[in-house]
């Protein structure tokens, strides 16, 4: 399963760059902050972030409630779709 973009080299690269780091670099928050919210390890947003690793959909929820948890009160949540985008492969 791929999501996001191209591939290369057997890593998976979006083709709007990456946006989970974009987004929690805007939202102020550092992997280990993000890794709090979300309670999972800062391994596995760091794996993520490098295109290292493609985790499971409950952990990309995960991920994604924790971004949007960092947002104020009146912004619009993240979506999945924006976060994690899917290829027509999967």
């Amino acid at each position: 399963m791929h999501w996001g973009g191209i591939e290369l080299h057997g890593m998976v690269m979006t083709m709007n760059g990456n946006r989970l780091k974009d987004r929690r670099i805007a939202e102020g928050l550092t992997i280990t902050e993000l890794a709090r919210l979300c309670n999972i390890s800062t391994k596995v947003i760091s794996q993520t972030e490098r295109f290292l690793k493609d985790p499971k959909e409950v952990t990309k929820r995960k991920i994604l409630n924790g971004l949007n948890a960092a947002k104020k009160p009146k912004e619009k949540p993240y979506d999945f779709e924006y976060i994690f985008p899917r290829t027509d492969g999967d």
